[in-house]
């Protein structure tokens, strides 16, 4: 019990010393994580709107492309695409062209947690190369 005293004394002497660069350096990081997690929230939320659009076709599936740093979900019918979330102002088959179509996933289609994880980490990945679309 007798090093509980010191280790407090060590502990506010720490504090005192490095708190306020560490209060400046959580007001400078504040921002970009908050950006981040506002793009992977936006992205899940994109991901379900068009999951729930190809429920509703008669062979609906989806798929991930690129349009600069952000993601966007491709909704199919078939083979023809037919919808995009989130909305963008570039025509279906330009942002088609060139995607791998054998990645699409279908709404029957289990997604298991290395699945997620690896998509995830390659939108990790592509956050550092803009201007690319697939």
């Amino acid at each position: 019990m007798a090093g509980k005293g010191k280790l407090v004394t060590q502990t506010v002497k720490l504090g005192i010393k490095y708190g306020p660069q560490i209060w400046v350096a959580t007001q400078a990081l504040r921002a970009p994580a908050k950006e981040a997690v506002n793009k992977a929230v936006s992205s899940e939320r994109a991901r379900r709107l068009a999951m729930e659009h190809a429920t509703s076709l008669t062979d609906g599936s989806i798929l991930k492309v690129y349009k600069g740093d952000s993601a966007h979900w491709l909704v199919f019918d078939g083979d023809e695409p037919v919808a995009v979330h989130p909305a963008i102002d570039m025509p279906l088959d330009t942002l088609a062209a060139g995607a791998d179509l054998t990645k699409r996933i279908r709404p029957q289609d289990k997604l298991s947690a290395t699945d997620r994880a690896r998509d995830a980490a390659a939108t990790a990945l592509r956050r550092g190369k803009p201007n690319q679309i697939n």
